[in-house]
């Protein structure tokens, strides 16, 4: 290769980052996902329909949501007949997707690149801070949305475009593993790489929560994430040295649930790649709730007494399964740990490849020796290497020649 940089699998400054994963920790929750004529109170469950509410008409066709939801139920075991899915609740739950959507497109719609407040804080990285689409009162501090940007080396000196990557965040307040792989792509010429806080987390973490019991307010969180990671998307697009065509979303756990759903409800991004990624959301909280409680996800999540069938019929209308159809000729790569306690092959990650191969896009699955928590010893240093770190960082772009020869010919 050119220059002095190396790709030596066995050089050490490329194990150190793989250690960075172990604090990664997922989680989705639970939300009621009914339109309001079916809501109750704010603290209550709200029941589908059953014998003594009628079904509202069925939604004109929708065939994609319809199909998704049918992936989303295909390996389940239903027990509770109230929230399986057949004829009546599958037209309440397509209802309550739609009206998700609609409440998104409101806000998201011809929304213009944000105004961004940039702080260069170090060499080749910027501290960034816009507006957030979704207000939460004058003052919240999720309000803004934060974040920061690394940039290459030879950023706008030699009329190189480069490919832009969006790093969407782990349960954690702080960014340190995803700051790390941003800088090691942007180091190694790959691209521009943004890497930002979901509302309540952080700097933006107010009183709240961003995992809550709460229905309704985790539905709000939900709309919000997706709204700020479409007004990060703009903002890149809008940088002058970023290839217009090649933009992509990578997530880290948490922020590869959340970057799923973005992936069917607004499929604005040109790639999506995911780190211990999947979807039906029900399986997950459920999961946390009466299994492992000793990690900050579990802590958040313990208390949550929803049964999976119920946590799925409410979850369903933001799920990315039940959206995965929307996700037409995307490419996507899946990242995922074979023992992984939290994300189950046969529920979260087989109906969402089987729905995304049905809309016409690629999807590239790599798994490794490992559990949702990762641990570079008991993955293997190579395996590490070669099915984790290399993957993500060659997700977000080739090597840029053409900006090495450029510094190296002085131009």
């Amino acid at each position: 290769m050119p220059g002095s940089r190396s790709y030596n699998p066995h050089m050490g400054h490329w194990l150190a980052p793989l250690l960075l994963f172990a604090s990664c920790a997922n989680a989705g929750a639970a939300s009621d996902g009914l339109s309001e004529a079916y809501r109750g109170a704010q603290d209550a469950l709200v029941e589908p329909a059953g014998e003594n509410i009628p079904a509202p008409a069925a939604p004109a066709d929708h065939p994609g949501l319809r199909r998704g939801l049918r992936l989303l139920y295909k390996n389940v075991d239903c027990r509770d007949r109230s929230f399986c899915l057949d004829a009546g609740n599958e037209n309440v739950m397509v209802e309550n997707a739609l009206e998700f959507k609609r409440r998104f497109d409101a806000l998201a719609q011809g929304a213009a690149p944000p105004s961004v407040t940039w702080r260069k804080i170090g060499y080749g990285v910027m501290e960034v801070e816009f507006d957030s689409l979704m207000k939460r009162g004058s003052d919240h501090p999720s309000n803004k949305v934060r974040g920061f940007v690394y940039f290459p080396r030879n950023y706008e000196k030699c009329n190189v475009k480069y490919p832009a990557t969006l790093i969407v965040q782990k349960l954690s307040d702080t960014l340190d593993s995803e700051r790390d792989i941003a800088k090691f792509g942007a180091d190694s010429d790959r691209g521009v790489v943004m890497a930002i806080y979901l509302p309540h987390f952080g700097p933006r973490r107010g009183d709240a929560s961003f995992i809550t019991k709460d229905p309704e307010a985790f539905e709000d969180n939900v709309l919000q994430a997706l709204l700020d990671i479409h007004q990060s998307y703009l903002a890149l697009k809008a940088l002058p040295g970023v290839k217009q065509d090649d933009i992509g979303m990578m997530g880290l756990s948490l922020g590869a649930m959340v970057g799923l759903i973005s992936a069917g409800i607004d499929p604005v991004f040109d790639r999506y790649g995911t780190n211990v990624g999947g979807g039906d959301l029900a399986n997950i909280v459920t999961y946390r709730k009466s299994g492992d409680v000793d990690s900050a996800t579990g802590r958040v999540l313990k208390d949550i007494d929803w049964s999976v069938d119920r946590a799925r019929f409410f979850i369903s209308r933001f799920d990315a399964i039940t959206w995965s159809f929307n996700a037409k000729k995307k490419s996507f790569l899946m990242i995922n740990a074979k023992d992984d306690e939290l994300i189950s092959k046969s529920l979260s990650l087989d109906p969402l490849v089987e729905g995304y191969a049905a809309a016409g896009s690629t999807v590239r699955s790599i798994a490794h020796q490992g559990t949702h928590v990762f641990h570079a010893k008991q993955v293997g240093y190579w395996d590490s290497l070669t099915k984790v770190m290399l993957p993500m960082l060659n997700f977000m772009g080739p090597t840029s020649w053409e900006s090495q020869e450029c510094s190296q010919n002085g131009r």
